[in-house]
C-alpha cells in the first residue's frame, strides 16, 4: 500500500481482526524520504530497522536513532514521529497493538529458540528456521502462534510477545 504522503510504502503481512479496526498488525514498510509518521490513537507500536543505513526519530521532539539493522525502539501511536533517514531507503518492520487489548515485548533470537506469550509473532530477518510442523521459514517470512512456538535452525528472529489485557 502506498502512503498517503508519499513518503514510501507498507506491506502488510496480518492484522488481527482482518476486517476493521485491528487488535494487532505486523508490517514491513519502505522508507523513501523524510517526513512524519502517521498517527495511531490508542495503539502502541514497535519499530525495527532491517535494511538500509538507518534513520533519526524524533519522537514527541525526543531523538531516537536506529542506525544498526535490528535496532528497535517502542513508542505510542499518539506521538507526534518524524524521520530523517541517513542515507537513503529503508525497510523496517513494525508491530502495532491496541493497549487496550494487548501488551507486547521485543526480542532477538539467533539460533533454535522456544518463546511462550498469549500470541507469538515472528519474522525471519536471516537464515532459515524450521517449524515442529516441518514448515521452513525463511528471511522475510513472518509467523504466529497462540501460546508458545518452537523453532530449530541457524535463523535470526525478531519476536515480538504478546500478552492478553483482557
Amino acid at each position: 500500500m502506498p502512503w498517503k504522503n508519499g513518503g514510501g510504502s507498507t506491506l502488510e503481512y496480518v492484522r488481527e481482526p482482518a476486517e476493521g479496526d485491528f487488535g494487532w498488525r505486523l508490517s514491513v514498510a519502505r522508507v523513501e524520504t523524510d517526513g512524519p509518521f502517521s498517527t495511531f490513537p490508542d495503539v502502541d507500536r514497535i519499530l525495527v530497522l532491517l535494511t538500509g543505513a538507518g534513520m533519526d526519530l524524533a519522537v514527541d521532539g525526543t531523538a531516537m536513532s536506529l542506525r544498526a539493522p535490528l535496532d528497535h525502539h517502542r513508542f505510542i501511536g499518539e506521538a507526534a514521529v518524524t524521520a530523517s533517514l541517513v542515507d537513503g531507503p529503508t525497510t523496517d518492520l513494525n508491530l502495532m497493538w491496541r493497549r487496550d487489548h494487548w501488551t507486547a515485548d521485543v526480542a532477538l533470537h539467533d539460533g533454535p529458540a522456544r518463546v511462550d506469550a498469549d500470541l507469538v509473532v515472528g519474522y525471519v530477518a536471516a537464515g532459515a528456521a524450521r517449524l515442529p510442523d516441518g514448515t521452513i521459514l525463511e528471511p522475510g517470512d513472518a509467523f504466529g502462534r497462540e501460546r508458545a512456538v518452537l523453532w530449530s535452525g541457524d535463523a535470526t528472529v525478531v519476536v515480538f510477545a504478546l500478552h492478553s489485557v483482557r
